[in-house]
């Protein structure tokens, strides 16, 4: 997993084809919007989870939750929205004969 000191730590270029994984400074920036809408994913998904199987819980419950849940998942959803990110804006593109 990842680690909370490295959070916006990125690779310059691949390690085993080379590619650049930094088109330009800044690239990265754009990944907040990605990563705001997983957490109101994880948002909806603990508020759903709460309600189905709690029976109406106290408003502290969710607040305490949805905080605990979004911390717990910072790091991944990070690396996932920069994944997302480089992808569908970066021009890259999986290739498995080129391992």
């Amino acid at each position: 997993m990842s680690s909370f000191r490295k959070l916006t730590a990125v690779n310059s270029s691949c390690p085993q084809c080379g590619v650049e994984l930094v088109p330009e400074p800044d690239f990265y920036y754009g990944a907040m919007y990605i990563s705001y809408g997983l957490s109101v994913a994880l948002f909806i998904a603990v508020m759903v989870a709460l309600n189905l199987f709690f029976d109406d819980p106290e408003l502290m419950v969710y607040i305490l939750s949805v905080l605990f849940f979004n911390v717990i998942f910072l790091p991944l959803m990070l690396r996932i929205s920069k994944v997302l990110y480089l992808y569908g804006l970066g021009k890259i593109r999986y290739e498995p004969e080129s391992e």
